[in-house]
């Protein structure tokens, strides 16, 4: 490099890296420093190039490049523009093409000759540093503006930027995504949709928009837009959006332009329409269900956690015959006139259905006597009470419904009171059934003698065994050959059938028999239950009574592949009762499972069923009470047949007596006790629940052994 004169130009200052072979690397270095940069590292061509010293940071590379060891340099000058990302000038003297071709791509700023003046080599490397610098920026550029793009169309909310005469200049993907457009005349995407005002039948006024709003100059916010589209193409929903307007404007403060911000509230705008609705539902749906509360025959109380009243319907007020109050129980425990049965014991305020809810008891069936002003004579009511609770499940009052039960009350007492004074007057019935009977017993033993008295199918086998004696010898050869011999076998399945036909006569003939002869068995249970009025209560094994009395139904009617399941885990271990009369009401209401069953396998069949009768013995909710449930899955009853199930004389069945299930229900009415049949419908099943006292063995009358 030849010597040079100070450069007259002002220069900038640049840290230099100088990559060549010595002597030309001190060369190139003094003539770099010469004008004023600095070299911050010289090297030659190779992995030392990138031994930096501390505080380099080289803004252009000098690389020497010649024939020999040109590889070396292009390497290293591809390694430097990848590791550093500095600008390359090139210094060589080779003609070369082939090497100079494999030089331009690497893609240098700049070739210098090694000959060249000082200013030469000042304005390459301006010219290097100058592209290198609009290089950068322009990709800084770039990258910016891919950024802002990128945000711009990630913004949910959808944004349209217009210039002073309407036309859209930019709109991002939220608001391409409200309606189909064309991004050649995106100005046209307005034309697609009709603009309403919430109402949604007000079309909002052009010049009112909040983007030309902002073109004038205005900045406007919160307006709310109902767009409609108006082709297939744009959707068919309406679109609800919050709009606000913002001028653009320049440097100089004039308008240019405007840009409108739109939120997409359409779900908002669905749900709370959705809410509307619900709310609209909801108030008739409670509108229709207090027409309902308030219409029924059955009187409906609501407390809250407080006990204060909030609903009580008409009912309520008739059946209890007095005025309901507003609080339970401070206002009404002394006056309610709530007793229990015996009439005189008022029920505690502790103890009132309502206040027992909202402890958080659920009651069923309880019966009280209601005595009031309006009705002095009193009624019996049945209560049911339940607590209500919240979305937390926490009690937030509680719920009771009563009924008039006072004359099924009635009917029960009378009837204990029959069956106590031996009133009952069932023995014309008892003479009906125990002639119908006898009679269909003797019928039947008539049919089975005349049968084997004279029968055809006997003197018919009598003549084919005689056949049979007299071709004993030729016995084959006649059957084969001779004309009556080939008719044996015909006659023979003849009579089998004939035999098969008579047989199940005689089958149906002995099963009527033996169930006619059981009908007498339990009438004269029944009325010896009924005469018998001086049994001795005692203390029984409760849990082996039950297996007991399982054991004389199933040796008594046989098992008929019934599976009786018997369940005591929750019942007390011992009974204080009349034992005889308790083990006949548990065989009477297990007899009664089984018939329906078979009733049930008789009318609708046995496909996919199977008989099962369930025994199960628990203490009641209802302090002091055994409750026994007898559950079948046989024909089941129908709703009007349930009041009169326990009737002397009534049945279901074709040869029923009506007597099983009475007497069951005297000696339950007659314990103190009840009993009730459920059933949901035919095919449903049935369950006999039987509830009695608990009491202990009174200590001055010792249970009888």
């Amino acid at each position: 490099m030849p010597a040079t004169t100070p450069h007259e130009l002002p220069t900038p200052h640049a840290q230099i890296l100088i990559v060549d072979t010595d002597p030309a690397r001190t060369a190139l270095s003094e003539a770099v420093s010469r004008l004023g940069h600095t070299v911050c590292h010289a090297a030659e061509p190779g992995p030392q190039v990138f031994d930096l010293p501390p505080g380099a940071n080289p803004d252009l590379a000098l690389i020497g490049l010649e024939a020999e060891g040109s590889e070396d340099a292009l390497e290293t000058a591809r390694q430097v523009a990848s590791r550093l990302d500095v600008p390359i000038v090139y210094v060589t003297e080779t003609t070369d093409a082939g090497l100079l071709e494999r030089a331009r791509r690497t893609r240098p700023h700049g070739y210098l000759l090694r000959r060249a003046d000082p200013r030469q080599l000042d304005l390459t490397i301006r010219g290097a540093l100058g592209a290198a610098a609009r290089d950068r920026s322009g990709a800084r550029a770039a990258w910016n503006s891919a950024v802002l793009q990128g945000l711009f169309d990630r913004l949910s909310d959808a944004v349209i930027v217009a210039d002073v005469r309407g036309r859209f200049v930019a709109m991002n993907a939220a608001a391409r995504a409200i309606g189909p457009y064309d991004p050649a005349r995106p100005e046209v995407w307005p034309d697609r949709h009709a603009i309403y005002q919430a109402d949604g039948e007000t079309p909002f006024a052009a010049h009112e928009l909040p983007l030309t709003c902002a073109i004038r100059g205005e900045s406007t916010g919160g307006a709310v837009l109902r767009l409609r589209p108006l082709r297939p193409e744009a959707g068919s929903e309406d679109i609800w959006l919050v709009a606000s307007g913002y001028p653009l404007r320049d440097a100089s403060g004039r308008c240019i332009g405007g840009a409108v911000v739109m939120r997409n509230v359409t779900s908002a705008s669905q749900e709370a329409a959705r809410a509307r609705t619900i709310e609209a539902e909801v108030h008739e749906r409670v509108q229709v269900l207090d027409a309902i509360i308030r219409s029924m025959g059955d009187g409906v109380v609501v407390t809250d956690a407080q006990l204060r009243i909030t609903l009580a319907n008409p009912s309520a007020k008739r059946i209890i015959g007095n005025d309901v109050p507003d609080h339970i129980p401070d206002e009404w425990a002394d006056d309610s006139g709530l007793f229990y049965l015996d009439r005189t014991t008022r029920v505690p305020a502790e103890e009132m259905p309502s206040v027992r809810a909202v402890r958080g008891e659920t009651i069923e069936d309880l019966v009280l006597f209601v005595r009031s002003p309006g009705i002095p004579e009193g009624v019996y009511i049945s209560v049911n009470a339940s607590p209500l609770r919240d979305e937390a499940r926490r009690i937030a009052g509680s719920v009771a419904v009563f009924r008039d039960v006072s004359e099924r009350k009635m009917q029960e007492e009378a009837l204990f009171q029959a069956f106590a004074h031996g009133r009952l007057e069932v023995i014309d019935t008892l003479q009906h059934n125990i002639g119908n009977a006898i009679n269909s017993v003797a019928t039947g033993v008539d049919t089975l003698h005349g049968w084997l008295e004279d029968n055809e199918l006997v003197r018919r086998f009598d003549a084919l065994a005689g056949l049979v004696r007299e071709h004993e010898r030729d016995w084959i050869d006649w059957l084969a050959h001779d004309d009556q011999g080939r008719r044996i076998r015909p006659f023979l399945l003849a009579l089998i059938s004939d035999l098969t036909r008579e047989q199940r006569s005689l089958w149906r003939t002995s099963t009527r028999v033996r169930e006619r002869v059981r009908h007498i068995v339990d009438i004269i249970r029944a009325q010896a239950a009924f005469t018998n009025g001086a049994v001795e209560r005692k203390t029984i094994d409760l849990a082996q009574t039950l297996a007991d009395a399982v054991t004389v139904v199933q040796e008594g009617l046989g098992r008929r592949g019934v599976e009786i399941e018997v369940d005591c885990s929750r019942a007390p271990g011992e009974l204080l009762v009349q034992e005889g009369r308790f083990q006949q009401l548990l065989v009477n209401l297990l007899v009664n499972a089984l018939e329906a069953t078979d009733e049930r396998a008789a009318r609708l069949g046995t496909d996919g069923w199977r008989p099962r009768v369930r025994l199960s013995a628990y203490r009641s909710s209802e302090e002091g009470r055994l409750t026994i449930d007898v559950i079948d899955n046989g024909i089941g009853l129908e709703a009007s047949q349930l009041p009169s199930v326990f009737a002397a004389g009534y049945t279901t069945k074709k040869d029923g007596t009506g007597l099983g299930l009475h007497s069951a229900a005297n000696f339950v009415i007659g314990s103190g006790g009840s009993i009730q049949p459920l059933s949901d419908g035919i095919g449903a099943g049935t369950t006999m629940r039987v509830t009695l006292r608990l009491s202990e063995p009174s200590p001055k009358e010792p249970a009888s052994d």
